[in-house]
């Protein structure tokens, strides 16, 4: 029992953290919605709207994507009655192709079209699309009434509605506080990634600074989804709120301990010095979900005190005070946050009634409405081909043709390299839920545990399907399954239908997205590298220009940080997503790569130089000369990428710093070995950049060019 325990113990606090938390709270207020409809109904005599209710339920979960309480509200509830609408209109429109394939096509141009309204557009559209196809499939079975389907549809969409405002009322900024301490535990989690001078070889070194940069990605993504959340609630507010203005306070705190982590992680600290400080971040994140306790804050000022004793770098020491600094800070904004009991003026601030601007969701539509927009492309592009698949349907009387079209809308994106992604997930998926659906259609079909496994396998997918879309692609398809083919004879012929619909929807999906105006990620890479080129060159030059005048404040770089961090990680998803078109890119892969390694790194040491201030201003004439070097070279690179000209020859910044560390190293007053290191450090990766651009190096400069 005793070894039981530690596994628990972990488990638990890993369901309870703060992305798990939103997840675990959302499967749980949607699985409440779709599972009372299919226990208490057969009770009452409405055995009949069971099913509908369940689906309805489903679809309007689903939809609730987060947001402003109105925008949720307005999108569940034309989930709700509209999709019973579209039900209706599926089965009137499945004795004639044309007019079911028309039906389709608009459903799809609005849905790729509502990707310009919010992240609610696309989920909402897929949604109505799928009870329009259900009507389809329903008038292709003997028996079926429609009515009854409709309005058990709509009632289970309104009473998810019912549960949703419920959930809101009690706690209105829950969705905040989570994704606030979810940031929390992403910063937590880059404490724990190995020193870089702990690794000895340099498999080790290398897999460390994967991971590294793996993590600082996942915490700047955090960090900007919290900020979502607070801009979205901020928008509803009238007037000042204390909440939300802590809230910020925390969210720029985090963003800056984001800075200590890797600063200790650069400077080879030992794991149980910043296992403290991981401590520390998820004590803030506890608080936050539970809404009350304490940080504990004096076992690490003790700490603090007692390291000097020890011997430590000086380095080491500024960022133990940095991170202090920063929890602190997080203290006194949770004091403030969850010491006053009621917090009734706030509430108040927080209307119900919060909309867009008038005329705002046309004005985005309208403005997409044209050719030239690549979003309208994609749009058409989903029109043409889930109106196709429809027509195969409607006129083939295919009994399980629905896969057909829904896998065509549901896989086609923007991007190609996406649309290859959510291909493999969702015909996986499909494949693993078709097996799970037959294997509970063959064996518990009519019982208590079919039931019981509906519930569980809603569950799951309301838990995975925002998360990891193949898992929750594995849970969904056996609940529509279940729900539109209660008189299956054949459960495994009907699996190996779906299938195969499945997979040729998913054949005409990719075709669609090579053949229809497809969007090449690799014409997209070249302009997101240029930008983060050139973020990265105003926040270096930024924190050099502090560092000269003795001045770093961290107010004053942190919105450049925060740009070339989110400049650097588009660059990383454009380059993960090109890896997915066919072409011959081999040396385009290699040279992308190489680009975002080094700028990776130079985001890292930039970060880490700016938490490390000298004792005394530079010489402003060295620093100056190298501020106009690198910042020269780093202008001609963003060039050179963004217009895809050659690169010109250009000198070494080698001779440049090593000027500059004997000019700032005059006998025993000399500078100190973090800077003189760091500034190595980014000169290389200045070096590194300009070479993977294809500057090539001589003696001491760079001479010939190398054509790409």
């Amino acid at each position: 029992m005793q070894r039981l325990r530690w596994p628990l113990r972990r488990a638990r606090e890993y369901l309870i953290g703060g992305a798990n938390r939103i997840a675990l709270s959302t499967a749980l207020r949607g699985t409440l919605a779709t599972v009372v409809p299919l226990a208490l109904l057969p009770h009452v005599g409405l055995a009949m709207l069971g099913y509908p209710a369940v689906l309805g339920a489903l679809a309007t979960s689903l939809v609730d994507v987060g947001g402003p309480y109105r925008s949720r509200l307005e999108a569940m509830l034309a989930q709700a009655l509209g999709g019973s609408a579209l039900l209706l209109l599926g089965t009137a429109a499945a004795g004639h192709w044309w007019l079911a394939a028309a039906v389709m096509a608009a459903i799809g141009l609005l849905t790729g079209l509502m990707r310009a309204v919010g992240p609610s557009g696309p989920s909402l559209g897929a949604n109505t699309a799928v009870a329009f196809l259900v009507g389809l499939q329903l008038a292709m079975f003997p028996g079926a009434r429609p009515g009854v389907w409709a309005a058990g549809y709509a009632a289970g969409g309104v009473w998810t509605v019912a549960i949703a405002l419920a959930f809101w009322q009690l706690r209105p900024y829950r969705r905040l506080e989570q994704e606030v301490a979810a940031a929390w535990e992403a910063v937590a989690a880059l404490f724990a990634v190995p020193t870089a001078a702990g690794n000895a070889s340099t498999v080790g070194r290398l897999r460390g600074e994967r991971r590294l940069g793996t993590l600082h990605a996942a915490a700047v993504a955090a960090l900007e989804r919290s900020r979502d959340v607070l801009g979205d609630i901020r928008a509803g507010m009238a007037g000042p709120g204390t909440t939300v203005a802590q809230m910020l306070v925390l969210i720029d705190a985090a963003a800056a301990m984001t800075g200590t982590a890797i600063s200790l992680c650069e400077l080879g600290v030992e794991p149980q010095t910043s296992a403290r400080l991981a401590w520390a971040c998820r004590a803030v994140a506890r608080v936050l979900l539970a809404g009350k306790g304490e940080l504990r804050l004096p076992e690490l000022r003790d700490r603090l005190r007692g390291l000097p004793a020890e011997g430590l770098p000086s380095e080491e020491l500024a960022a133990w005070s940095h991170a202090l600094r920063n929890l602190d800070i997080a203290e006194e904004a949770l004091r403030t946050l969850f010491g006053v009991k009621h917090r009734l003026p706030d509430l108040l601030r927080l209307p119900f009634a919060h909309r867009l601007p008038r005329g705002s969701v046309l004005t985005a539509l309208r403005a997409q409405a044209t050719p030239r927009s690549a979003l309208f492309r994609h749009a058409t592009r989903v029109a043409v081909v889930t109106a196709l698949d429809t027509a195969l349907l409607v006129e083939l009387r295919l009994p399980h043709g629905i896969w057909l079209p829904l896998t065509s809308l549901t896989i086609l994106q923007p991007e190609y390299g996406s649309t290859v992604s959510r291909a493999l997930q969702r015909t996986l998926g499909t494949i693993g839920g078709a097996a799970i659906a037959g294997v509970l259609l063959a064996t518990v079909h009519g019982t208590y545990t079919y039931d019981a496994a509906l519930a569980c396998l809603l569950f799951a997918t309301f838990l995975l399907i925002r998360r990891n879309y193949g898992y929750g692609i594995t849970f969904l398809t056996p609940i529509i399954i279940l729900l539109i083919s209660r008189g299956s004879l054949d459960p495994w012929v009907d699996l190996a239908e779906r299938v195969a619909y499945t997979l040729a929807g998913a054949v005409l999906a990719l075709a669609a997205a090579y053949l229809l105006w497809p969007r090449w990620e690799r014409d997209q890479l070249r302009d997101r590298l240029m930008r983060a080129v050139q973020a990265l060159r105003a926040y270096l030059d930024g924190v050099l220009q502090e560092l000269a005048e003795s001045s770093a404040s961290q107010k004053t770089l942190a919105p450049l940080r925060r740009q070339a961090e989110i400049a650097v990680a588009n660059a990383e998803a454009g380059f993960q997503r090109m890896r997915a078109e066919p072409a011959e890119r081999a040396a385009l892969l290699g040279v992308a790569f190489a680009l975002l390694v080094h700028l990776q790194r130079l985001c890292r040491h930039t970060i880490v130089l700016s938490l490390q201030p000298p004792p005394a201003p530079l010489p402003s004439q060295p620093v100056s000369e190298l501020r106009r070097l690198i910042d020269a070279a780093l202008d001609d690179l963003g060039n050179v990428i963004g217009q895809g000209r050659m690169p010109v020859p250009w000198p070494s910044l080698e001779p440049q710093l090593d000027e500059l560390v004997s000019q700032l190293n005059p006998g025993a007053a000399g500078l100190p070995s973090p800077l003189s290191e760091l500034l190595g450090r980014i000169a290389s990766d200045v070096l590194g950049l300009l070479g993977a651009a294809g500057y090539r190096r001589d003696i001491g400069a760079f001479g010939e060019i190398q054509t790409q």
